[in-house]
C-alpha cells in the first residue's frame, strides 16, 4: 500500500494520512476485515514519525473505521454504510502484501459500488437513452460498413477518416487544424491521462479549478503532481488568484473547463479567456482545455479557449460520448504539431490506438446533417427540461440551499451552509431513498466541499428526477436542524 503525502500542502501530514485511510475505507478499496499495514511500515514508507501513525490509527478506531486485535494488528471495520457484504478474515493473504500505487481513492469506486443497488442515479453525468441517436447511428453504419476496414490496425494517432472529420467538426468552434494537430483517444479520461503521462512528472505544479472534475484530479494525483487550486467563479476561473500562483510557483499545466464547467456549470467570459492565454504566455505553461460538454449549450455556442490560442499552448480535448452514447468512448486532442508528436510517442506505449470500430462508426456520423439536427433537438430538450427542473426546485427549496443553474450541460451544483455535512445526506439518501448523488468533496484536491453536492437532471426519466429532487430537499430540511444543533454543541 503506497501513500504519498504532500509536504507542500497546508494540511498537516497527520490529517493527510488520516484522509487517505478514510477515503480508501469509505470508498471500498479497503474492504471489511482487511489488515492494515503495521505502524512501522506506514511510518517508513510515508517518511513520518511512528507516533503520528499511532495517533491516526487511534483516530480511525475512534471513528469506528478500524478495530484492533491484540497481537495481530489493526483491521478495517465492518461499516454498514460502506459494504453490505462481509469478508472472512484470512491471516497472511499474499494479495494483501502486494504493493499498490493507488494514490487517491477515486470517487468512481464509491459511485460504482452503489450504482447498481440504487433506484435513481443522479450522480452520473450522462444523457438518458432517449436523448441518444443510437438507433440511427447503427442503422447508418450497417448500411455502409466495410469489413476490410475493420480488420486493419489503425495508426497510433487515429483512423485517418476520424481525424479528418474532427478537423471539419471543430471549424464551427473557431478552431483551425489539420491531421498534424490531432490525436484520437479512448474517451476524455483517457485523453487527460495521456497528457498527464506525457508532460507531468512527480512534483510538477498542476493548477486546477476549485472545484474540478474528479477524474482529472485522480489522474494528476497518480502522477505525483503538486496540485494547486484556483477558485471557479460564475465568470470563469479567478485570474487574479491564478496570477498569484504563477508568481510563486513554476506552473507546468493548467487544467480548465471554461465552458459548462463540471461540476458548477459555469462558463468563462471572453475577457477571462484572454487573460488566461496571456498568463500562459507570460509564465510559460501549458493549458489542458476540457471541452467535453461544449456541444450541449442551450442558446449559443461558447467560444473555446483554443480558438484564441495563437502559440499552440492549449491542448484542446473534445469528447463525443456525451452526445453519441457511453459505448462510443472517443475523444480528440487538438494541439501544436510538436506537442502532438510527443503525445503520439507516449500513446504508442500505452494502448497503441483507440478502438477502430468505434472510430469507423463515429466518423461516419460526426458532423453529418443528421448529427447536426440531432444536436439542435437535444439542446432544445435539455433547456426545456432544465427549466422545468429549476421551477420545481425554486418552488420547494429552502432559502439556504443555493443552486447554480447552467446555460448548458447536464448538472446542477448545490451548496448548503458550511455547517451542513453532505456525507450524512449522501448515506441517508442511499440507504433510505435509494438515490445517489455526487459528493462535492470528490471535486476538490484539498479538504473541501463537505457542504456541496452535484446532481444530474438528464440521466433518469424526468418523473424520477423530480421525485428524487423532492426527496433530497425534504431530507435536507429534516437534517438541517440537526446540523445546527451539532454546530452549537461544544463537544462537536
Amino acid at each position: 500500500m503506497k501513500i504519498t503525502l504532500d509536504r507542500n500542502s497546508k494540511t498537516s501530514l497527520k490529517q493527510q494520512l488520516y484522509d487517505e485511510f478514510e477515503n480508501r475505507i469509505t470508498s471500498g478499496i479497503l474492504t471489511s476485515n482487511t489488515p492494515l499495514p503495521s505502524i512501522r511500515t506506514v511510518a517508513k514508507s510515508s517518511e513520518i514519525s511512528p507516533m503520528t501513525v499511532v495517533k491516526v490509527y487511534e483516530q480511525l478506531e475512534n471513528k469506528g473505521l478500524i478495530y484492533k486485535i491484540q497481537g495481530k494488528g489493526s483491521f478495517v471495520a465492518d461499516n454498514k454504510f460502506i459494504l453490505e457484504e462481509k469478508t472472512e478474515l484470512i491471516n497472511g493473504q499474499w494479495q494483501d502484501k502486494i504493493q499498490d500505487y493507488v494514490v487517491r481513492a477515486g470517487f468512481t469506486q464509491r459511485t460504482l459500488r452503489y450504482k447498481n443497488s440504487t433506484s435513481y442515479n443522479l450522480g452520473t453525468a450522462s444523457l438518458h437513452e432517449r436523448f441518444l441517436p443510437t438507433q440511427y447511428i447503427m442503422d447508418h453504419f450497417l448500411m455502409q460498413y466495410d469489413l476490410k476496414k475493420m480488420i486493419k490496425h489503425p495508426p497510433v494517432e487515429g483512423y485517418p477518416a476520424m481525424i479528418e472529420k474532427v478537423c471539419q467538426y471543430v471549424v464551427d468552434k473557431g478552431i483551425e487544424s489539420s491531421s498534424e494537430n490531432v490525436v484520437i483517444t479512448s474517451g476524455s479520461q483517457s485523453g487527460i491521462n495521456l497528457i498527464a503521462q506525457t508532460f507531468i512528472a512527480h512534483g510538477d505544479v498542476v493548477v486546477i479549478e476549485s472545484p474540478s472534475f474528479p477524474g482529472a484530479i485522480d489522474v494528476f494525483k497518480s502522477r505525483g503532481a503538486q496540485i494547486l487550486e484556483v477558485p471557479m467563479t460564475p465568470k470563469g476561473i479567478d485570474v487574479n488568484a491564478l496570477l498569484v500562483i504563477c508568481e510563486k510557483h513554476p506552473v507546468k499545466l493548467l487544467y480548465t473547463m471554461p465552458n459548462f464547467h463540471n461540476p458548477t456549470g459555469y462558463s468563462a467570459r471572453f475577457d477571462v479567456l484572454q487573460e488566461v492565454i496571456a498568463l500562459a504566455r507570460e509564465h510559460n505553461f501549458l493549458v489542458l482545455e476540457d471541452d467535453s460538454w461544449g456541444d450541449l449549450y442551450y442558446d449559443r455556442l461558447e467560444r473555446p479557449l483554443k480558438s484564441i490560442d495563437d502559440e499552440g499552448r492549449v491542448l484542446y480535448l473534445v469528447g463525443f460520448s456525451k452526445t453519441l452514447g457511453p459505448s462510443l468512448k472517443l475523444s480528440a486532442i487538438i494541439t501544436d504539431p510538436i506537442l502532438r508528436q510527443k503525445l503520439v510517442n507516449a500513446k504508442s506505449s500505452i494502448d497503441s490506438s483507440a478502438p477502430l470500430l468505434s472510430q469507423i462508426i463515429v466518423s461516419s456520423y460526426l458532423g453529418a446533417v443528421a448529427h447536426k439536427q440531432h444536436l439542435i433537438w437535444v439542446r432544445h430538450e435539455l433547456k426545456a427540461l432544465m427549466t422545468r427542473v429549476k421551477a420545481h426546485i425554486d418552488a420547494i427549496a429552502p432559502p439556504y440551499l443555493k443552486v447554480a443553474y447552467p446555460h448548458g450541460g447536464l448538472v446542477l451544483w448545490m451548496t448548503l451552509p458550511p455547517i451542513f455535512d453532505c456525507k450524512l445526506l449522501y448515506y441517508k439518501l442511499m440507504t433510505d431513498e435509494s438515490i445517489t448523488v455526487l459528493l462535492g468533496e470528490h471535486c476538490y484536491s484539498s479538504i473541501n466541499g463537505n457542504n456541496q453536492f452535484r446532481v444530474c437532471f438528464s440521466y433518469e426519466e424526468e418523473a424520477h428526477v423530480i421525485e428524487s429532487l423532492t426527496k433530497i430537499i425534504h431530507m435536507i430540511e429534516n437534517l438541517y436542524p440537526l446540523m445546527q444543533r451539532c454546530s452549537q454543541s461544544p463537544n462537536t
